[in-house]
């Protein structure tokens, strides 16, 4: 299935930055969403020039409720609707639970758990009534985990990305509709998120696999896609294994000094 127009939110850098790369080679028109307004413009002039799509900017931070909610309006603009939503934006301490300051915590929570709740709100809205769309959440491994140490708060609001995303699948199936929700559970993969992780170079996934195999993902109307054989075993394992055996890979990378 091709799209008209999607919307991409941490569009600026690394897995949102590939999406829209892809997406706006197809042709398809963009709306993209993240914090950073000039490394969001710069990337709106190039694929413009680039490709000859349309580009729409909105720089916003997801844990600020205003911002948010001018994205949620874009995507409930019937005019110029909005058929793919990305959910892409994440952020996440890197330190022990009780080394973080519980602000920052709450921030994690509002960007990878309340924000993609909305804006799935907001999208499924029109897209039901026009019943064309898809929604691509992109949570992450640490999602599929029981527990995931020094990164706890980020591990425990992917693990919510990752029901809330095959609920509402669950629901848009059982009325007919023909809008795809499909979960993404990258293992690592180079982002502005990832560049202390010290882990071997086996274990990366490259981005533009991860858009790739998540676009086909959502076309077949997948539930779940895992993109890279090991980060396959990975998930597979966490499900299948006894939980104290899975608790022994509970642990995020070391990081760089």
């Amino acid at each position: 299935m091709t799209y008209d127009r999607a919307l991409i939110t941490g569009a600026s850098a690394g897995i949102g930055e590939a999406f829209a790369e892809h997406l706006a080679a197809q042709g398809c028109a963009l709306v993209l969403v993240a914090r950073r307004t000039d490394l969001l413009k710069s990337l709106a002039e190039r694929l413009t020039e680039r490709h000859g799509v349309d580009v729409e900017v909105i720089p916003a931070d997801l844990a600020d409720s205003e911002q948010l909610r001018l994205v949620e309006q874009r995507l409930l603009d019937e005019e110029r609707p909005v058929d793919l939503l990305v959910n892409n934006a994440g952020i996440g301490e890197t330190r022990p639970f009780i080394d973080c300051p519980v602000d920052s915590e709450e921030k994690t929570l509002l960007v990878n758990a309340l924000a993609p709740t909305r804006l799935c709100h907001a999208a499924l809205r029109t897209m039901v009534r026009r019943d064309r769309g898809g929604i691509i959440n992109i949570s992450s491994v640490a999602g599929q985990l029981i527990a995931y140490q020094n990164s706890t708060t980020y591990g425990a609001s992917k693990a919510y990305l990752c029901s809330l995303s095959e609920s509402i699948r669950l629901e848009t199936r059982k009325k007919g509709s023909k809008v795809a929700v499909t979960l993404v559970c990258p293992g690592y993969v180079k982002t502005d998120m990832t560049t202390k992780d010290k882990v071997p170079a086996y274990a990366w996934v490259p981005k533009e696999k991860v858009v790739e195999e998540s676009l086909q993902g959502l076309a077949q109307n997948k539930p779940l896609v895992v993109p890279g054989t090991l980060y396959k075993l990975a998930v597979f394992a966490a499900k299948y294994l006894p939980r104290p055996v899975v608790r022994m890979f509970a642990a995020d990378a070391p990081k760089e000094d």
